[in-house]
């Protein structure tokens, strides 16, 4: 896939405006209509619809529907203070942006609704640094779940439904995306629904959006095709206890070094000793890095003898566990004595790394805290420096990036900044 136009919904996307709106409307029910029951489904249903449509589902008189939109809106506004940006949304913005990403917002906000402010503006003042370009309810003939405002941006921008990748958190948003034939993110930081929507992608934090657009591209058929034969002739050599079943098992993961080894113009023995060097059940390796930060908020980075930059880390010792792995790499390659403090990441090694590998492999990200008093860098056998980058200082020409790509560097630094950080899993 290769998304060009990153599109957003706003409320329950990118603001947590939930429950000021239900608890207003509930409140307004309640009132206006204490004979009246309506179930948490009745009003999970109208939330991603515009307010208007929105009481019209609920049954409502028609000619009290004004009156009591005015009404819906004056309980939000007194709710105000509870609306707030979801953790991490400025930052994926602005690394969307720094990546040239186009950007909009697709609302069921009105465009002229006369409210403005975080709470009706369809572009709120936090994000428009950013975003710039907004499709609201008011400038389509069917706003969501009909396709029209995806069609319109298409329409206004040139973009192809291919290109697009529509992030929202209601059923709503999502048969918009489909209908449309563009593919839908779900945000589940913002999520309430109850049913299982079929998507794309599922998003847990605002950074998966960043691990799905830096995915790597999909594993040519061979590389896949040999990596399962491996599996299958290893998982099988595990549990066979028949000479001549030994002998087949074997033989298929020959036929996955050999697939390899012409594939990739690499001599066959070499293949072998990197490919087949496991034993028993066949599991992904695990590699830890370490992420350390001065009091200026710079991260440590240790060169290695090739002179690129790396994150202090390497793969995890069978008697360590990934914490004390991380401890010991910080410890040989920086000479630094350190504790784990925080986990930022699990991240699929050959997702987002290249080259890939012939071998399944996690990468554990953790943020350290080390000792105020640095201890004098010694060169040893595995790097020759150390020394601290900020953010918009980052040794981009020379950073090893089979171990830490300029994106993993950024999830650190937006993980040290966050008090309140949400592990990425993959």
């Amino acid at each position: 896939m290769s998304y060009k136009h990153i599109l957003f919904d706003i409320d329950g996307t990118i603001y947590d405006t939930y429950f000021a709106n239900m608890d207003a409307l509930t409140a307004l029910l309640k009132q206006r209509f204490p004979d009246k029951s309506f179930t948490d489904e009745d009003l999970a249903a109208i939330y991603g619809v515009p307010g208007e449509d929105g009481l019209k589902m609920l049954g409502l008189p028609e000619a009290e529907i004004p009156a009591l939109l005015q009404e819906w809106l004056d309980g939000c506004i007194a709710r105000a203070d509870t609306i707030k940006l979801f953790d991490g949304i400025i930052a994926l913005l602005g690394y969307l942006k720094n990546q040239g990403f186009n950007m909009a917002v697709v609302t069921s906000r009105r465009r002229y609704g006369g409210l403005a402010g975080t709470l009706g503006d369809c572009l709120p003042p936090d994000i428009r640094p950013y975003i710039t370009k907004a499709v609201c309810a008011d400038d389509v003939e069917h706003p969501k779940p009909a396709p029209d405002a995806l069609l319109h941006y298409m329409q206004q921008t040139g973009a192809k439904a291919e290109e697009i990748l529509y992030v929202g958190d209601t059923a709503t948003d999502l048969q918009c995306a489909d209908a449309a034939g563009v593919d839908f993110a779900l945000a589940l930081w913002g999520t309430h629904e109850r049913a299982l929507l079929k998507c794309a992608h599922y998003l847990k934090t605002p950074y998966d959006l960043i691990n799905v657009l830096t995915a790597a591209p999909a594993d040519a058929q061979w590389f896949a095709w040999a990596r399962e034969i491996q599996a299958i002739g290893q998982i099988g050599l595990y549990y066979c206890r028949d000479v001549y079943d030994k002998e087949r098992w074997l033989r298929l993961r020959e036929i996955a070094a050999e697939i390899l080894s012409v594939h990739t113009h690499t001599p066959l023995d070499q293949v072998q000793e990197n490919f087949l060097f496991d034993k028993g059940y066949i599991t992904p390796k695990v590699d830890t890095r370490a992420a350390i930060f001065n009091a200026e908020g710079e991260i440590l980075l240790v060169q290695e003898k090739n002179g690129l930059w790396n994150l202090p880390g390497g793969w995890c010792e069978e008697n360590l566990s990934a914490a004390q792995n991380a401890v010991k790499e910080v410890r040989e390659e920086a000479g630094l004595a350190c504790c784990v403090t925080k986990l930022i990441a699990v991240l699929d090694r050959n997702a987002h790394n290249t080259p890939k590998l012939p071998f399944g492999a996690l990468k554990v990200f953790v943020e350290c805290r080390c000792d105020p008093e640095l201890t004098p860098f010694v060169p040893n056998s595995e790097t020759i420096g150390r020394a601290f980058f900020a953010e918009d200082k980052l040794p981009l020409d020379k950073l090893r990036v089979d171990t830490n790509t300029l994106e993993q560097l950024q999830l650190c630094f937006a993980a040290h900044r966050t008090e309140h950080w949400q592990a990425v899993i993959e």
